[in-house]
């Protein structure tokens, strides 16, 4: 088993994520176990049963591991060394996954001392469209480079959401899918123009799609103006992202005006 560090190179750092995210969809093909699991509100059995390959898989190569179903271990928080931090989502939109509906993902994202390093968000439902980014590298879908194109009037803007918006949006039209990781990523791809989070979510779900969008020139921002890369797992945040900076304007007055 290589052993990833600082000095890995991103290409064989990409290569392992990608074998991370292929063990995760072969276990999927093997559940047919959707019940919750009992322990925390909201988690399937199915949830656990992944987070057990992709954790194992993540710490034999010498990653931290934070994620949404276990929590995280021996986190030494800022990184100083050489260590890497792997945040991970095993089953993003787990509730389309146990109704059959096909929009969920695998997230993973490394952090190094410099910040948000790789990013792989997988696609399990099927289709097995795979949005990845490395930092200073560009963003790809499928192997082919992504960059945003940018919508500055929201009249005319597509936006994906989390939670129902306010009326009136302004916005053309927009979606609630269910994964924010997928839906996220839609926005580096050109599938939606911006999304923004009426709620929040955890740093595992969002992670890997704002780095993939970084790198496909989408702006970042966040409802409060909070950090996003957080490690407490309790921690909350409402990321928003869109295709220019004018439209991002847009959707965090939108949500600030929501919080009042």
């Amino acid at each position: 088993m290589h052993h990833f560090d600082y000095d890995s190179d991103d290409r064989e750092l990409m290569t392992f994520l990608h074998d991370v995210c292929d063990a995760a969809a072969d276990t999927l093909d093997e559940i047919r176990d959707w019940s919750m699991s009992g322990e925390r509100e909201g988690q399937y059995s199915a949830d656990v049963v992944v987070d057990d390959v992709v954790v194992d898989m993540l710490e034999a190569a010498g990653f931290t591991v934070l994620s949404e179903e276990s929590g995280v271990h021996n986190l030494n928080w800022p990184i100083r060394d050489n260590s890497l931090l792997a945040v991970v989502d095993p089953i993003d939109g787990s509730t389309n996954a146990s109704k059959g509906l096909p929009w969920y993902a695998t997230s993973i994202c490394v952090v190094d001392r410099d910040g948000m390093r790789a990013a792989l968000v997988a696609e399990q439902s099927g289709s097995e469209t795979r949005y990845e980014a490395t930092r200073g590298n560009g963003a790809k879908c499928d192997g082919m480079k992504m960059r945003v194109t940018p919508c500055n009037d929201p009249a005319t803007a597509v936006i994906g959401t989390n939670g129902i918006p306010p009326q009136p949006h302004g916005w053309w039209q927009f979606r609630t899918l269910g994964a924010a990781a997928l839906d996220i990523s839609l926005v580096a791809k050109g599938g939606l123009d911006g999304y923004v989070d009426y709620h929040s979510h955890g740093v595992w779900d969002y992670l890997a799609a704002i780095l993939i969008c970084r790198e496909a020139g989408a702006a970042i921002g966040e409802v409060q103006n909070r950090d996003l890369l957080v490690v407490n797992p309790d921690d909350r945040r409402s990321p928003v992202v869109a295709s220019s900076p004018e439209l991002l304007e847009n959707l965090i007055a939108s949500a600030r005006l929501h919080l009042h």
